[in-house]
């Protein structure tokens, strides 16, 4: 049996709509009083004026893909000579610039964007670019410039994505501005100052509710690229994993789909400056969105995952590119180690890698800290540091420094200690797995993961091998 879309339905009723209505012209005359062309004229007609009814414009909010992407916001001036005057916050090319637009009778009356403009951003497959295996890859947002005509509530206006009806809406609302000129480009300065808010990656990110039966936290991955978040929490039987997309908002953020928890639902946050925290509050109860140098979530498996591990290797290598789980505090603490060492031997250098040696059954240094450091000639050298044997503990690997080992190690060691000190902890560290490697350079099948120093809060993403 062949199934009909939720399109080709619409597409159907509306032909059949036509049909029905051209089969007898007296009926047509007395129910209707139009010919069906008449009334396709009258739709687009209607369309257009509430388009030009607002001469300050409209601001477009508009979730290309909301189960992988997030959303931005065009500002749009339509004229009547077939015109719109945009700008938006998709990116740092907020200047306003005219294109052609045009209202048609397509599958339903249709909003069409036939020039580039600032909405059309979306349907760029470069416009997000992420370096995969080596090699620039246009993703995109998936947008479309082809909108079909949902309601109009009272003169908001939404359309319906062509390309991704399910996940996809565009929402016009009237910007009441006085001069779209000057106040669409203030609005979009306002619209990105929430990026850095929300964007930190020094930090965990968490999204917590709170309600009369104590609610739930949980760990926030936020991608800024995307604009999309992924949730991570645990409920008293399960792993909980969620997505939305984010939206930028002159206060605050939307999300999309709306996050529901315990039959409310939270959409609209406001950022609170004193607190800064993104703050959602619904009937009474509380969604916000922070910071904090500890996770919300600790999966129990991924301890359990990284001791069936062992012996196992852990590698942080700069030339494996960057990603934003490992905290800006970290590379500031390499640069500190850099800065002991040119004060102390001269010359420029680096701390190229380091891998942590783990073994959970031996004490005689298997568990160690190989340490590779690079003169600016290119010279470089190998340091080694010896653990205890690691142990597991309330949800936390602790591990006991030793020492040194042999050669240059020991004369090295107070100018790396911060580094010795990061995994020696007395507190522990927190430790989460990431599936496959992933980096802004590379991508690989070895296991991911990355640790977090419970009392500094530093945090370091790496791969296993071995």
């Amino acid at each position: 049996m062949k199934l009909i879309t939720k399109n080709s339905f619409l597409k159907l009723l509306f032909l059949s709509f036509l049909v029905f209505s051209s089969c007898s012209d007296d009926e047509d005359q007395n129910i209707f009083d139009q010919t069906p062309s008449e009334r396709v004229d009258q739709a687009i007609n209607e369309l257009q004026e509430l388009l030009l009814a607002q001469p300050n414009g409209y601001k477009a909010v508009y979730f290309t893909k909301n189960d992988e992407r997030g959303g931005f916001t065009t500002f749009m001036q339509f004229n009547a000579d077939g015109t719109v005057r945009q700008t938006s916050d998709f990116n740092d090319d907020i200047d306003l610039q005219n294109s052609s637009y045009e209202v048609r009778l397509g599958t339903s009356i249709e909003l069409v964007f036939t020039t580039r403009n600032h909405i059309t951003k979306g349907t760029d497959p470069t416009a997000i670019t992420e370096v995969i295996n080596g090699f620039p890859t246009g993703l995109g947002f998936f947008g479309t410039s082809v909108f079909q005509f949902f309601s109009n509530d009272n003169g908001v206006l939404t359309f319906r994505d062509i390309r991704n009806s399910d996940t996809a809406l565009m929402v016009l609302y009237p910007t009441n501005f006085t001069d779209f000129d000057t106040e669409s480009i203030s609005a979009v300065n306002q619209l990105r100052n929430q990026i850095p808010r929300i964007a930190e990656p020094e930090l965990y990110q968490v999204f917590e509710i709170e309600n009369a039966n104590g609610g739930i936290k949980y760990d926030m991955l936020y991608n800024e690229t995307r604009r999309f978040t992924n949730l991570s929490g645990f409920s008293e039987t399960e792993i909980i994993n969620l997505t939305f997309g984010v939206a930028y908002t002159e206060e605050g953020i939307t999300i999309s789909p709306a996050l529901e928890f315990e039959g409310v639902s939270y959409s609209d946050f406001i950022y609170d400056e004193t607190t800064e925290r993104f703050v959602s509050t619904v009937d009474g109860t509380t969604a916000s969105i922070y910071y904090s140098n500890a996770p919300a979530f600790i999966n129990p498996n991924d301890l359990i995952e990284l001791e069936e591990l062992g012996p196992t290797g852990f590698l942080y290598r700069r030339s494996l590119g960057d990603n934003p789980l490992t905290s800006g505090s970290h590379d500031d603490m390499l640069a500190q180690i850099e800065a002991n060492l040119g004060a102390a031997f001269g010359s420029t250098w680096q701390v190229a890698q380091y891998q942590l040696s783990i073994d959970f059954e031996s004490d005689d240094c298997d568990t160690f800290l190989f340490v590779q450091i690079v003169r600016a000639d290119g010279a470089a050298f190998n340091l080694f540091y010896c653990f205890l044997r690691g142990d597991i503990s309330d949800g936390r690997l602790f591990l006991t420094y030793d020492g040194p080992g042999g050669g240059a190690s020991g004369q090295v060691e107070p100018l790396i200690l911060p580094l010795i000190e990061f995994f020696a902890t007395p507190n522990g560290l927190t430790f989460a797995r990431h599936g496959a490697f992933s980096s802004d350079t590379f991508n690989f099948s070895n296991p991911s993961g990355s640790f977090t120093n419970s009392d500094s809060g530093i945090r370091v993403y790496g791969l296993f091998f071995g």
